[in-house]
């Protein structure tokens, strides 16, 4: 497992997830639905890098 790519990953989805919050309280619905396609995909990738496996 590399721990740096993984921490890159945690350290992308924390910025996306505070950018989600600020484009929902906004009502940018188009900037929150790319948001949330992107974190699931960097959900996908932590759990790729972790387990080895697709989640």
């Amino acid at each position: 497992m590399d721990i740096a790519f993984v921490g890159q990953l945690v350290d992308s989805m924390e910025t996306a997830v505070l950018q989600l919050e600020q484009a929902v309280t906004s009502n940018n619905i188009d900037q929150a639905n790319k948001l949330r396609t992107f974190i699931f995909d960097l959900h996908m990738q932590i759990g790729v890098a972790i387990g080895g496996r697709d989640v």
